[in-house]
C-alpha cells in the first residue's frame, strides 16, 4: 500500500505521464504525414540535426530542470519559499543567456556541421529550421523546473501538450507548402514547427506563474533576505553540471548513430541514399514508437527527483526507500508489457501507422528490447541525483556510451547492418541499468522484492504476450483488415494485462484509487 508521499509522487507522475503519451501520440500523428510526404529519404534528412540538436541543449539547459525541481523541492520541505524564488530567478537567467548562444551557434555553424560530419547539403535546412528552439526551451525549463520542485505538475503538462500541438500542426503545414520546392526545404520546414512550438509551450508556463504563483509569494519575499546571486548560481551549477554531462552522454547515444550509421553502412556497401533511407527507418519510425512507453520511464524520473530529495533532506530513510521501490516497481509495470507488445506487433503497427509496405518492422522489433533497459536506467538516475549522488549515473553513462559505439562500430559494416547499431544501443543501456542499480542497492542499502519487482510484472506481460500472438492470429481470420486486427489485438492485450497485474496483486484496487486520486 501506498502511503502519502508516494502517492504524491505517482499522481504527479501520472499526470506528467499522460500529457507526455499525448504529446508522443501527437508525435506520431505529426511524422505519420510528414513521412507519406517527404518519404524515407526526407525523414532521414529531418532526423539528421536532431542529435546534434540535443546534445547543444544538454551542455545548455538539459541538467538545470532536474537541479531547480531538486533545490527547490528541498526549500520548500523547510518553507522556505523565498530561498525557492532566488533559486528560479537566478536560474532563469542563466538559462535565457545559455539558450540564446546556443541558438546563435546552431544558426551560424549550421555550413560547418554540415562540412564536418559529411552530412548532404539538404540537410542545412533542417538545422536552421531547429537553431532557435534552444531559447525557447530553455525558458520552458526554468518554469517546469520551478514548478515540478513544487510538485505542482499540471502546468508544465499543459505546456508539454501546447508545444507538441504547435510542433505538429505548423510542422506539417510547413512541410506542405515547401514540398515543391525541394525535400530539403520540407525538412527544413517541417523542423522549424519545433521551434514554433517551443514558443506556443512557454505560454501557459507563463500564465500560470503570473496569474497564480508570483500574486501568491509576493506577499512572503519580504519576510526572508535571499542568499546572494553569486552563491545561488554556484549551487545550481554543482548540480546541474554533472546532469548535464549525464544528459550529454545519453544524447550522444544518438548522436553515434547520427555519425557512425551513413558512414560505416556506405563502406559496408550501401549508398548513400540507401544509407539515408535506412537511418530514416531507424529515427522516423522505430525511435518514434519506442518514445511512446518511454514517456512514462521519463515522467516517473521528473516526479522522482523532488520527492527523492525531499526525503534526503528530512533523513526519512523509510519514506526514501519506500519510494524508490515504488518508482522501481510502476516502472518495471510499464516498461515489460511496452517491450513485448511492441516486439510482437512491430511490423502490424508500422503497417498501420505508416502503410501496408513501409518497412522498418524489424528495426523495431530488436529496438524494443532496449523500452525495459532505458526505462530502468533512467528512474535509477533519478533516485541517485535526487540523493545528491549526481556524478554516479555520469560515470556510468560513460561506460555504456563506450560500449554502444565499439558495438555499432564492429556490426554495422557486418550483415546486420542498421540492427548493429540497435545491438550496439541496448549492450551500452543494460550496462547503464545494472551500474546504476548496484550503486541505489549500496547506498540506500535497498532490498527489492524480487517477486514483487520482476517476477509477478514478468509473469504479467508473458501472459500478455501470449494473449497477443494467438489474438492476432484469432481475429485475422475473422477481419481482412490488419489495421482492425492490430487495434483489437493491442486492445485484448492491454484488458488482459491489467487483469492479470490485479490478479497476482502487482497493483490492488486501493493502489489503483490512490494513484489516480
Amino acid at each position: 500500500m501506498l502511503n502519502r508521499g508516494s502517492k504524491g509522487f505517482l499522481k504527479g507522475a501520472f499526470i506528467l505521464a499522460a500529457a507526455g503519451l499525448l504529446s508522443k501520440v501527437l508525435g506520431i500523428f505529426f511524422k505519420i504525414p510528414l513521412q507519406r510526404l517527404i518519404h524515407d529519404e526526407g525523414m532521414g534528412l529531418f532526423g539528421l540535426p536532431y542529435p546534434i540538436y540535443t546534445v547543444m541543449l544538454s551542455i545548455s539547459i538539459i541538467g538545470f530542470p532536474a537541479a531547480i525541481s531538486k533545490l527547490i523541492a528541498e526549500k520548500t520541505a523547510v518553507n522556505d519559499i523565498a530561498g525557492a524564488r532566488q533559486i528560479f530567478r537566478v536560474s532563469l537567467s542563466m538559462l535565457a543567456i545559455t539558450g540564446a548562444v546556443t541558438s546563435i551557434i546552431l544558426y551560424f555553424g549550421a555550413p560547418g556541421i554540415i562540412t564536418l560530419l559529411d552530412w548532404p547539403q539538404e540537410a542545412y535546412y533542417s538545422i536552421i529550421g531547429l537553431a532557435f528552439a534552444p531559447f525557447f526551451v530553455s525558458l520552458m525549463s526554468a518554469f517546469r523546473g520551478y514548478f515540478q520542485g513544487m510538485e505542482v505538475m499540471f502546468p508544465t503538462a499543459i505546456s508539454q501538450i501546447t508545444e507538441q500541438s504547435g510542433r505538429v500542426i505548423i510542422g506539417v503545414v510547413l512541410a506542405y507548402t515547401y514540398i515543391n520546392q525541394g525535400i530539403g526545404y520540407a525538412a527544413g520546414a517541417a523542423s522549424f514547427g519545433a521551434t514554433m512550438g517551443a514558443f506556443l509551450g512557454l505560454i501557459p508556463l507563463l500564465i500560470y506563474y503570473f496569474k497564480i504563483i508570483h500574486p501568491r509569494h509576493r506577499k512572503i519575499r519580504e519576510q526572508y533576505r535571499p542568499k546572494d546571486n553569486y552563491r545561488v548560481a554556484k549551487q545550481i551549477l554543482i548540480i546541474a553540471i554533472p546532469i548535464t554531462i549525464g544528459a550529454i552522454l545519453s544524447s550522444v547515444m544518438a548522436l553515434v548513430d547520427a555519425i557512425l550509421v551513413p558512414a560505416r553502412l556506405l563502406q559496408g556497401g550501401y549508398t548513400v541514399e540507401g544509407g539515408t533511407i535506412l537511418y530514416g527507418q531507424l529515427t522516423g519510425k522505430a525511435v518514434t514508437l519506442i518514445n511512446v512507453p518511454l514517456t512514462f520511464s521519463m515522467a516517473m524520473a521528473a516526479s522522482l527527483v523532488p520527492t527523492i530529495s525531499q526525503s534526503f533532506s528530512r533523513n526519512n530513510v523509510f519514506h526514501l526507500r519506500e519510494k524508490a521501490t515504488t518508482g522501481i516497481k510502476v516502472t518495471m509495470l510499464i516498461a515489460l508489457p511496452a517491450t513485448i507488445g511492441l516486439m510482437l506487433l512491430a511490423s502490424p503497427i508500422i503497417h498501420l501507422l505508416w502503410g501496408a509496405n513501409e518497412a522498418g518492422g524489424e528495426i523495431l522489433s530488436v529496438l524494443a528490447i532496449n523500452v525495459v533497459f532505458i526505462s530502468l536506467a533512467q528512474s535509477l538516475t533519478s533516485i541517485l541525483q535526487g540523493i545528491g549522488k549526481v556524478y554516479i549515473p555520469v560515470r556510468n553513462l560513460m561506460i555504456g556510451v563506450l560500449v554502444k559505439i565499439i558495438i555499432s562500430y564492429i556490426l554495422l559494416v557486418s550483415h546486420w547492418n542498421i540492427l548493429g547499431a540497435v545491438i550496439g544501443s541496448i549492450c551500452g543501456y543494460v550496462i547503464v541499468m545494472l551500474l546504476n542499480y548496484i550503486s541505489v542497492k549500496r547506498l540506500l542499502k535497498l532490498k527489492l522484492s524480487l517477486l514483487e519487482v520482476l517476477i509477478k510484472p514478468l509473469i504479467a506481460a508473458g501472459g500478455m504476450g501470449i494473449t497477443t500472438l494467438y489474438s492476432f492470429k484469432y481475429l485475422t481470420y475473422y477481419f481482412s483488415s490488419e489495421g482492425i486486427v492490430t487495434l483489437g489485438t493491442i486492445f485484448i492485450s492491454i484488458t488482459v494485462y491489467f487483469i492479470l497485474i490485479t490478479i497476482l496483486g502487482s497493483l490492488n484496487l486501493k493502489e489503483s484509487r490512490d494513484f489516480f486520486r
